[in-house]
């Protein structure tokens, strides 16, 4: 997080402070202490904070339930509350029936959007809940399968179809924030190990094919710095851009995956263990590029869209229009 000086200053005063908070606690206390309902409490449109918050949320590598508010924020219905709590949305995976929902708790309640029949609850998201086929270093999603649960309509199909794409723009941004924290932490740490470790009586960073990698690596996540801010940007005047949120949805997958793999690089084998800390954001990465559209799928809608309509959503020109909102 060394880039303060080239990235909006009131942003990262958010992060920084969000940072502090998320070394000392975790979960629903780490929401209050920074206020985060606060954010969007009464209609609030400026939702910068919320993303500052989540993108220190991926440096720290700390769970809290901060993504599953952020894709509801604004849906200021009594409908919602689930025993009188705010529930936290279920983003789909992949193509299956299958969601995830972000920080959740036993206590906490389940949102999820079933196209034909709205936004529904879930019943009792514990009992679809999909344990994994192995052990993981990071619990920080829970999948639920919704093929075996029980829902309760509670926005019907005709009025969730406005609020649909308000959600997954929100989601996505939010996933990417985070993303971009991770790929913050796996930079970070692999430059700090390639500071440390020694081979032939040198550091391995003071070799310069290591050096060439880590550039690179960082080259990656400046580019990806960029479309986000300027994504985060245009929140503050209005809702996402949903073409953009999607576009910078796609870059952090992409970015956070060839800084992952530079990473390993760097480390080696070492990091392949469960004791290594590259693990578990390496981990949630991986998850998280999968929530509301991995990158390999939603740079597949862009290439649809150019074949079915013949226009190209350039980077350039979306980035463009935001800054021009």
């Amino acid at each position: 997080m060394a880039d303060g000086d080239l990235r909006p200053a009131d942003y990262v005063g958010f992060r920084d402070a969000a940072a502090a908070i998320l070394g000392r606690h975790s979960g629903a206390g780490a929401l209050d202490a920074f206020g985060f309902t606060d954010v969007y409490a009464d209609g609030a449109e400026d939702l910068r904070p919320a993303y500052a918050f989540l993108e220190a949320q991926g440096s720290c590598c700390v769970s809290t339930p901060a993504l599953g508010l952020l894709a509801l924020a604004g849906l200021d219905d009594d409908r919602l509350a689930t025993d009188g709590r705010s529930p936290l949305f279920g983003a789909p995976v992949g193509r299956s029936s299958l969601v995830a929902v972000p920080g959740m708790t036993p206590d906490d309640g389940v949102l999820v959007d079933r196209r034909g029949s709205g936004l529904v609850a879930v019943e009792d998201p514990s009992a679809v809940r999909r344990t994994p086929p192995a052990p993981v270093a990071d619990d920080y999603l829970t999948v639920l399968d919704l093929d075996r649960a029980e829902c309760r309509v509670v926005v019907p199909e005709g009025e969730a179809e406005a609020l649909r794409e308000g959600i997954v723009a929100r989601t996505r941004l939010g996933a990417a924030a985070e993303l971009l924290g991770l790929t913050d932490r796996l930079l970070r740490d692999a430059a700090g190990y390639a500071g440390q470790r020694a081979q032939f009586g040198r550091t391995l960073s003071s070799f310069q094919a290591m050096q060439h990698l880590l550039a690179w690596a960082a080259t990656e996540r400046h580019q990806l710095t960029c479309l986000f801010d300027i994504a985060v940007a245009g929140s503050a005047a209005g809702p996402v851009d949903p073409e953009l949120a999607r576009a910078v949805k796609a870059m952090a997958g992409r970015v956070f995956h060839a800084v992952a793999q530079t990473a390993i690089q760097v480390t080696g084998a070492i990091s392949f263990t469960w004791e290594h800390s590259l693990n578990r954001p390496h981990q949630r990465g991986m998850a998280l590029d999968q929530l509301a559209g991995s990158s390999a799928d939603l740079v597949a809608a862009i290439g649809r869209q150019a074949r079915t309509e013949g226009v190209v959503p350039e980077l350039f020109a979306l980035a463009a229009g935001a800054a021009d909102t």
